[in-house]
Parts: C-alpha cells; sequence; structure tokens
C-alpha cells in the first residue's frame, strides 16, 4: 500500500471525470459530500437487467466507463465538494493481464481486487493503494506489483504525483 499526493488537481480532475484515462476501472464505492452527502454502491443488482443484458454482465461492480457521466453531473458546478472518496477497481482482465506480465506463476487464487482510492479532502487530492484477498496471504505479491503499477500508469497518462514514503 502507498499513498500518492496529486499535484494538479485541476488537470486530474478532468482527465479523471472527463476522459478515458480510467475507464479499465471499476467503481466499488463513492461518497460524495456537497450540501448533502451521497453515498453510491457500485455492486450491480444483476435482477435489474433482463435475461439477455444479465448474459453479458459478468462483472460484479459497474464500470467506470458506465457511471463516470453521472459522478461528473453530481461534481460539477460553481462550487467545489467539500470532500469525496471513490473506491476503483482494476477490472478482472486487466488485473490479470499485469500480474501475468510481471509474475511467473500468475495470480493468487486468493487475490479479489487491486483497489485505488481517490480522497479529496481539505482542498488536497491524494491517491491509496490496497489490495483485497480472500483469505490471508503471507505474501502480497500482486499488492508489491500494484503498487509498482499504478505511478507508472498515472505518469503515462500525465498525471504528475508524488509517492509519499
Amino acid at each position: 500500500m502507498i499513498l500518492l499526493t496529486i499535484e494538479n488537481s485541476k488537470d486530474f480532475m478532468g482527465k479523471f471525470l472527463v476522459t478515458d484515462v480510467f475507464d479499465g476501472f471499476e467503481l466499488q464505492e463513492a461518497v460524495i459530500t456537497t450540501s448533502v452527502s451521497y453515498t453510491i454502491s457500485g455492486r450491480i443488482h444483476p435482477e435489474f437487467f433482463s435475461d439477455e443484458e444479465r448474459a453479458s454482465r459478468t462483472n460484479e461492480f459497474i464500470s467506470w466507463k458506465e457511471i463516470r457521466p453521472v459522478i461528473f453531473e453530481m461534481i460539477k458546478g460553481r462550487n467545489t465538494p467539500l470532500s469525496f472518496r471513490f473506491t476503483l477497481s482494476l477490472n478482472s482482465a486487466a488485473m490479470n493481464g499485469l500480474i501475468k506480465k510481471e509474475s511467473p506463476e500468475g495470480p493468487s487464487e486468493a487475490l479479489r481486487a487491486l483497489v485505488m482510492t481517490v480522497r479529496f479532502e481539505n482542498g488536497a487530492f491524494f491517491i491509496v493503494t490496497g489490495s483485497s484477498y480472500e483469505t490471508f496471504v503471507f505474501e502480497r505479491e500482486e499488492e508489491k506489483i500494484w503498487d509498482r503499477y499504478l505511478p507508472a500508469f498515472l505518469a503515462k497518462a500525465g498525471i504528475d504525483v508524488t509517492v509519499q514514503q
């Protein structure tokens, strides 16, 4: 787990809410505080969809690409939100591809998600990395891979961050 400080908040928010930079992620949860607080669970309710639509949906959480316009509408305006927190996980295909590329053994069967939490509070932006396992895992090699990968991913997208030690 690492903490990243986002250096240019305006640039980051533009890329986060308007472009496809983060479309390979899924929203697990969002908490947005403006004049009121909103909490959004990104967990998909399969019963909402037709049988045909349900068959084409294999993910547990909504893609950032699908929910991003809704979030944008909630945040835009002349007043800056008081705070927000978005917990995003790398989609399973990208997660498995990353781990297979970086580790000859491939992902642990216990690995559930590689996560980044984007936080805005007191005028500052942070990203915290993390991982989720179904059971206790002593060696968290996937988390180490994720901690190396995410700053490089952000740099490639032109997002300036500082890794906090």
